[in-house]
């Protein structure tokens, strides 16, 4: 299953970012392609995530490993 991500994970960039720019520079296309990785694993929801995004799976998963103490008041 590895592989089936990894290609879906390319095709993406290459649809979204790739295909629809004309670099200018190497640092032009470092620039656009971090820009899109930004959003691709902090805003953008997964369907694979049970439509959270990336960041905020990784906090539930914390949350889950260390939950907070219960407070009684």
């Amino acid at each position: 299953m590895q592989n089936g991500l990894v290609e879906s994970f390319i095709g993406r960039l290459r649809d979204e970012r790739l295909n629809e720019h004309v670099f200018t520079s190497y640092r032009h296309a470092r620039e656009l392609i971090e820009e899109w990785r930004a959003d691709y694993n902090a805003r953008r929801p997964h369907t694979s995530l049970e439509g959270l995004t990336p960041m905020e799976f990784a906090a539930r998963s914390r949350e889950d490993r260390y939950p907070r103490p219960l407070t009684y008041g």
